[in-house]
């Protein structure tokens, strides 16, 4: 039987159909979450009342020493006027009512309380409302526990959760996965609500209340069980037990899975060898273009302060130019090349580092001269080009801050009255507490329905996926692209010797291409001495290329290349005309860390041939 697949933008319908179809696997009857809810609900009632005397600044008040009210507190006071009905139903739907100030609690006895009206010139009289201010709430919610031999669809239940409480008018859930954050933070629930660790959560997000479900078959009743604790200090504040026959069940399928997808299943492919080319220095990027809009591609390398454009010859590279900065002074972090200012031929885009700053600058090659013309210099912007599915190159640009090399949003350049000017910034999710930097990032529309998903290499070198709500909708297993270089532009050493910001780890390119007529993400692979990070070091023993297929259900695995000695710096796939395959470069470079970040080393350009792919069957 054929297998069924959806795409991304099926996927979100069905989610967004799932309340209104019973019917489907999944499905998940409101009356057990609307018990959930109405339970919560109980604990944090809107405070409500009336006043039942006035003797001259004083207040009486229906509030009973069992309502959630204490001394102290601040409530409106509110005058009711007209009923209210509907001009259609002729049905009540309420009262007019006009806001009079505050009055503050002075003491709550068995069956009333003594309030003043905080401004002396408000005059209260009986029958007039009082009513606690509107209190929105908070929840994060859990990854639900399977204690049952029944399949339970766990991440469509932590979803259905998640959505009969943003129904609620006083809750809300923010895109904030703490699932993730538990296992980046290698947390289960008990560990997580230490103290230490809630005040970490704080910092990332900002939270009310955290709901733990747990599933289990008790008597052979299928029970859906809850804890609620704080955010703020792990206290409990409620635990129940529901009784639930129609929980979601587990499905094989990925389209009934809702979590982030983790893991990719492998394919064997392989790369076909065609050369390569050893220098005895570092370089640190390249990248690949037609500066001479002859239809023909030069390759742009650069190390630490020199800017080389070769020829590439049955898979060897040949110098046909060559900039020199400031050998010492200026260290080149990137080289981007593509054609912004739309003259049909590439520009080469270089990030800079001057000391504690950046000095960016702009290259382009003149028709028939062998040089380089300058476009733009002593830019303070970090460049990098994105190639999202089916569009021009785009290029990205972010600012570099005092103690911080990363600052602001990510911004697009164009190319606008004879000059590169920033544009509007990209649309990346806002995730609280989270900042993006445009290295390790790009953009492209996976699901279909015109709206660009965000994936990221993260701090911990995981690849996402954040749909544009902000929602992760991958997160691998797999690390990726653990590079040993920082950048630490703007963090400097004081006069007392200590060090002024945080430098931040070097991520490398994602890049997307189409190949024959598939799709995928192809991203370098960096494999780290003893598989852990050292404190401002990472020693990569070797390297390779991954592969990913993108397909209706996410991401598939095509295969790994070779491990080879040395850390991945760079890559490159560049299509053939006429849908006959890719070139593939990679740059590999091995240096000794023994003594300093800045030690020198060696590294090598190999070419490899990648088959066009053609569509299942």
């Amino acid at each position: 039987m054929h297998k069924a697949k959806i795409n991304i933008a099926i996927l979100i319908a069905i989610i967004s159909l799932a309340a209104f179809l019973p019917g489907l696997a999944f499905a998940q009857s409101d009356a057990t979450l609307d018990r959930i809810v109405s339970q919560i609900e109980s604990l944090y009632p809107p405070l409500e009342g009336y006043v039942i005397a006035v003797e001259g600044s004083g207040l009486t008040l229906d509030l009973k020493r069992s309502m959630d009210v204490k001394k102290g507190d601040r409530l409106k006071l509110i005058r009711y006027g007209m009923e209210l009905f509907h001009p259609i139903t002729k049905k009540k739907v309420g009262r007019k009512e006009t806001d009079l100030g505050e009055i503050e609690i002075l003491e709550v006895r068995k069956d009333f309380s003594h309030a003043r009206a905080t401004n002396p010139t408000v005059l209260a009289k009986k029958g007039d409302g009082v009513r606690s201010p509107f209190q929105k709430l908070t929840f994060l919610v859990a990854p639900p526990t399977i204690k049952t031999r029944e399949k339970i669809d766990a991440d469509r239940l932590r979803f259905n959760l998640e959505e009969k409480l943003n129904q609620h008018p006083r809750f809300e859930v923010p895109a904030f996965d703490f699932g993730l954050w538990m296992a980046d933070e290698k947390l289960n629930e008990t560990s997580a609500l230490k103290s230490k660790n809630l005040s970490r959560l704080n910092r990332k997000v900002n939270a009310d209340l955290i709901l733990l479900p747990n599933v289990r078959t008790i008597k052979g009743k299928m029970v859906l069980s809850y804890k609620l604790v704080s955010a703020k200090d792990g206290s409990l504040q409620k635990q129940a037990k529901v009784l639930s026959d129609d929980l979601p069940a587990a499905e094989a399928r990925r389209e009934a899975r809702r979590g982030p997808q983790t893991s990719f299943n492998a394919k064997k492919k392989h790369f076909k060898f065609i050369d390569k080319e050893e220098f005895p220095y570092e370089v640190v990027d390249f990248d690949v273009g037609d500066l001479d809009g002859d239809g023909n591609n030069e390759y742009i390398l650069v190390d630490q302060y020199r800017v080389m454009a070769y020829k590439l010859k049955k898979g060897k590279l040949k110098k046909i130019a060559q900039l020199k900065t400031k050998k010492g002074i200026n260290r080149i972090l990137g080289v981007d090349v593509g054609d912004i200012n739309g003259n049909g031929r590439d520009e080469i885009f270089v990030t800079n580092q001057n000391g504690d700053k950046l000095e960016s600058f702009v290259l382009e090659r003149q028709p028939g001269k062998k040089g380089f013309k300058h476009l733009w210099k002593d830019v303070n912007l970090y460049f990098r080009i994105i190639r999202p599915f089916g569009e021009k190159p785009t290029l990205l640009s972010q600012s570099s801050g005092y103690e911080t090399p990363f600052i602001g949003p990510i911004k697009k350049v164009i190319f606008k009255n004879n000059r590169y000017l920033q544009s509007r910034k990209i649309n990346t999710p806002k995730i609280h507490g989270k900042h993006f930097i445009l290295y390790g990032l790009t953009q492209t529309n996976l699901s279909g329905n015109k709206t660009k998903e965000t994936v990221i290499l993260d701090d911990n070198y995981h690849l996402r996926v954040y749909a544009p709500n902000g929602k992760v909708v991958v997160k691998s297993d797999e690390y990726y692209g653990r590079d040993p270089r920082l950048i630490d532009v703007g963090v400097i050493d004081d006069i007392a010797g200590d060090i002024l910001g945080k430098p931040i780890r070097y991520k490398s390119r994602l890049q997307f291409v189409k190949n024959g007529q598939k799709r995928f993400l192809v991203l370098p692979k960096n494999y780290t001495a003893g598989g852990a990070f050292l404190k401002r070091l990472v020693i990569v023993n070797n390297s390779g290329l991954t592969i990913l297929g993108v397909n209706r259900e996410g991401f598939e695995k095509i295969f790994d290349s070779s491990k080879q000695k040395g850390y991945l710096g760079a890559f490159r796939v560049v299509p053939r005309k006429g849908n006959a395959g890719a070139d593939v470069h990679i740059l590999r470079t091995e240096k000794s860390f023994t003594s300093s970040e800045a030690s020198s080393g060696t590294s090598t350009f190999s070419t490899y041939f990648w088959k066009a792919e053609k569509p299942s069957r």
